[in-house]
Parts: structure tokens; C-alpha cells; sequence
């Protein structure tokens, strides 16, 4: 079955092409480019709704600011393969890094990295103002850990708690998002500190299985997912945890790695949330930033940011191996992946 591929880039003035489309073959793991977008800059995340009819992006626009405050989030409307904007808002601050929509779809949540700013937006279908919240402090790995740095937002399945990643204060902060027409409140009796795990481990992501009972968090700074190491052992080179994601039916946990220039694979015990080692499988290109299982689950897409390059990969569930069916180079610094309704 072929699926529209949205992915996410960061932009230059020689690459302007930000949003390409690509058509993805679920069986095979082909890919073939149908268009792109360059009107604004870096729209490295997105958050497709569930009826495919609405996509939201990150970007950076010269008319909120100079570089450093011209971040801000934008509604798309999908139309088979085209994009059609709705609208965009300021958030004032560097692009955010990370974006995603409530359970109920009323709402977008997202991160800013460089000066740690989480936020929400009401959104019925274009994105309406919204509130923010400022963190403050920092952990004990410097210089990474020097102020804060939120690098995920995240609405928990009930819809009761907004919780975000923040990769300095070693923890992941929960709002009262089921009131938050009254402003983000924050929850201490729901905020995990993660410093009690491993401190100075730098929480990046977070993502939440399907029975909505367990949670699991990736550490960028310490190369970990839960208390686990996500490099084989005796690993010595200067690598960094990026992108967690479940296995369509959650029976398995994958993260990559940046530097290492792999990804590894757990099984999860659905009971307990346990992770079991299953593989880890170097790539054959640098700094694979984010993937996504393409639907199905038979196959990956990735991005191999440094290397300028996307790369399918067959996924065997069983090993937890990977191996590369098909690539495409000159694709200046891809990241984020999302899958629209079969052609």
C-alpha cells in the first residue's frame, strides 16, 4: 500500500525545500519525491491529525523577528498530495523543536529548545493563541546542562497533564492541561525527576504505549532509554540518543543514535514495561536525528541529517535488525516523518 510521506527538513539559503512530499510503498519500502514546499524556514517537526486532514509544523518566518525570536508553529490543510495554508502564530522565541496535538485534537502543544519555552495553542483547525510557560534553572552536565531546555511536549492519553522534556532540569514537567483555559499550572505530585534515575542524563523524548499504562523516556545526554544503555557494550565514541519510538503493536522499543550512527531495539514487557535487548544496528550514514516505522510496521524511514540523506529500512521484528532497501541523497538535512491515508 503506497502512503503520502510529509518530512521535515532544515532549510539554508541554498536549500529552501523544507516540507518535502514523498509517495512511500509500505511493501517494498520504496520512495519517490512529489513536491515540496519552501516558503519559510526549517519546519523540522510536524503532528498530523488522525483523519490526515490537517497538518502542523514548527518553522521560522523573517516577519516574527531576527533569528533567535522568528519561531512559530503553522496549519496546513492536506489535499491528496498538496498542502494548502491555513494559518500561522509568533511564539516569540527560536523555532521549537518539537510539536504534537492533544488526544482530543483541540489543541497543539510544543517546545522550544534554546531558551526552554513549552507551550500550548487552541486550534480547531487553524492555530489561535495560546499561553506559554517559562523554565528556569539547570542541571549538572555542563555546558549542555547550563539553562533550561525543553525538547518535548506531550499531552498524556487521558488529557489531564501536559508533560514536557526538559533536557537541563533532569526532569519531565507536568501542567494541569485539562484546565488550562486558566493558564498552565504546574503539578508537582505528577512531575518526574528524572535526576533520581540518572542525573545529568539530559531527558529528550518522551512517547507513551498504546495501553496507555507505561511511558517510556529516551536520555540524549547519557544514552539511555529508562535505565538502559541504547549503545552495545564497550561503545566508545561521543554519541547522542535522539529519537524513541514503539513498534506499531508496542511490543518494541527503538531509539537511534547520533554518532554511533545506529538504532537499537528492546523488547517491551507489556506488564511490567521492562526492556529486553534485542539488536542494534549501525547505519550507513551520520547522525541519524529521527525515523519512523512506516505503516505496517515492515519497513523504516530515516534521516541521516549529516549524511543528507534518506534511507528506507526493512525492520525485522523477530531480531530486531534492520537493513537498507532503498536511499536517496541530496536531501539536505531531513528529520521528521509523517504518513497520510493510502493513495
Amino acid at each position: 500500500m503506497k502512503y503520502i510521506t510529509y518530512i521535515g527538513s532544515y532549510t539554508d539559503a541554498d536549500h529552501a525545500d523544507g516540507v518535502r512530499i514523498y509517495e512511500s510503498d509500505a511493501e517494498t519500502g520504496a520512495f519517490t519525491p512529489l513536491g515540496a514546499l519552501n516558503t519559510f524556514e526549517s519546519p523540522t517537526f510536524m503532528a498530523l491529525n488522525r483523519d490526515c486532514m490537517r497538518l502542523y509544523t514548527v518553522l521560522g518566518r523573517p516577519a516574527f523577528g531576527p533569528a533567535g525570536r522568528n519561531g512559530g508553529v503553522a496549519a496546513f490543510a492536506v489535499k491528496d498530495d498538496k498542502l494548502e495554508f491555513i494559518n500561522e502564530i509568533r511564539t516569540g522565541w527560536t523555532i521549537p523543536c518539537h510539536v504534537s496535538l492533544s488526544p482530543d485534537e483541540k489543541a497543539l502543544v510544543y517546545a522550544e529548545y534554546a531558551c526552554g519555552t513549552p507551550a500550548f495553542a487552541g486550534m480547531p483547525g487553524a492555530v489561535d493563541p495560546h499561553f506559554q510557560v517559562q523554565h528556569v534553572g539547570d542541571g549538572p552536565n555542563k555546558p549542555r546542562q547550563n539553562s533550561a531546555h525543553a525538547h518535548c511536549a506531550v499531552v498524556t492519553p487521558d488529557g489531564k497533564y501536559l508533560l514536557v522534556v526538559d533536557l537541563s532540569l533532569d526532569k519531565v514537567m507536568a501542567y494541569d492541561f485539562a484546565n488550562r483555559a486558566q493558564g498552565l499550572k504546574p503539578v508537582p505530585s505528577a512531575t518526574i525527576d528524572t535526576s533520581r534515575i540518572a542525573p545529568g542524563a539530559g531527558p529528550r523524548h518522551i512517547v507513551f504505549h498504546p495501553n496507555g499504562r507505561l511511558a517510556f523516556i529516551v536520555f540524549e545526554l547519557g544514552n539511555l532509554v529508562e535505565k538502559r544503555s541504547i549503545l552495545p557494550e564497550g561503545t566508545l565514541c561521543n554519541s547522542k540518543a535522539a529519537a524513541i519510538h514503539l513498534s506499531p503493536d508496542g511490543s518494541q522499543v527503538l531509539c537511534s543514535n547520533r554518532g554511533h550512527d545506529s538504532i537499537t531495539a528492546f523488547n517491551v514487557d507489556v506488564e511490567t514495561g521492562r526492556l529486553e535487548w534485542l539488536a542494534n544496528t549501525k547505519l550507513d550514514g551520520q547522525y541519524p536525528r529521527d525515523f519512523q516505522f512506516m505503516p505496517g510496521g515492515k519497513f523504516i524511514l530515516a534521516g541521516l541529517k549529516e549524511s543528507w540523506r534518506l534511507a528506507s529500512y526493512a525492520y525485522d521484528a523477530r531480531t530486531g535488525k534492520l537493513e537498507e532497501v532503498a536511499r536517496r541523497d541530496g536531501i539536505y538535512r531531513p528529520l521528521f516523518f509523517a504518513f497520510k491515508n493510502p493513495r
